[in-house]
């Protein structure tokens, strides 16, 4: 499933990718060192990878995610809790396959 084609998504805030979920796991990479990603692809386009934080990980739980499910995932970008520490703000949707 993970080949040399795979590509991280890299939003800016208000960027949206939607794609059918092909699988998950732990990567390891330039950009992410080991991170937690999902894997994406859009219209038998590229494999694209995007990589999951607590928050969106807790999304695809909630929803009951599985591969071949369609989800879309819009950043937001960078806000900041009461205590000062920042998080990136996602949104995620699931289209369940029936």
């Amino acid at each position: 499933m993970i080949n040399n084609q795979l590509t991280y998504w890299q939003p800016s805030a208000g960027d949206t990718i939607a794609g059918v979920i092909q699988g998950s796991g732990t990567f390891k990479n330039a950009v992410y060192d080991e991170q937690k990603t999902l894997f994406l692809q859009d219209n038998n386009g590229p494999l694209v990878g995007v990589a999951l934080n607590r928050c969106l990980m807790h999304s695809l739980k909630q929803n009951n995610a599985a591969p071949g499910d369609l989800v879309s995932v819009t950043f937001h970008g960078k806000e900041q809790k009461n205590s000062g520490r920042s998080f990136n703000r996602y949104t995620l949707l699931v289209d369940k396959i029936i």
